[in-house]
């Protein structure tokens, strides 16, 4: 019987691969104190990888689709991001969940998460909206 990775597994494996890949190219920030920081903004909108993109004068490089949500790279003049859009907003819940044992610092809007330096992921909230996440690693 050939070995397969359940849904949960697989989230995790991705999440923690995109995460790696932005904390490799120097997208980590600083390590964050934990949970949920108090500063959000004006309702975000829901927004595709090419919205966000657009936003930050890139163009997103997709690293793939799942069931439930899409990722991408994108080097902008400012930095790099990894952005990601959901089908629901329990599958955010999932992938935030699972990727904050990772640490590093989010820009959580609706239906969707990028991931980048603390003070870019500042810059671009004042344009996109979103709530800012600090994830302490844990372990």
């Amino acid at each position: 019987m050939k070995p397969h990775m359940t849904r949960p597994a697989w989230r995790v494996g991705t999440a923690c691969g995109g995460l790696l890949l932005a904390l490799c190219a120097g997208c980590g920030g600083e390590r964050a104190s934990g949970g949920d920081s108090a500063a959000t903004s004006a309702a975000p909108r829901s927004m595709s990888i090419e919205q966000l993109g657009a936003e930050l004068d890139c163009e997103p490089q997709r690293r793939g689709k799942a069931a439930d949500y899409r990722q991408a790279i994108c080097a902008a003049p400012s930095g790099k991001y990894l952005l990601n859009t959901f089908e629901s907003g329990r599958a955010q819940n999932d992938w935030l969940e699972h990727s904050k044992m990772y640490g590093g610092t989010y820009l959580v809007g609706h239906r969707w998460i990028v991931v980048s330096k603390p003070e870019l992921l500042s810059s671009l909230r004042g344009q996109v909206g979103g709530r800012l996440v600090n994830a302490g690693k844990s372990g």
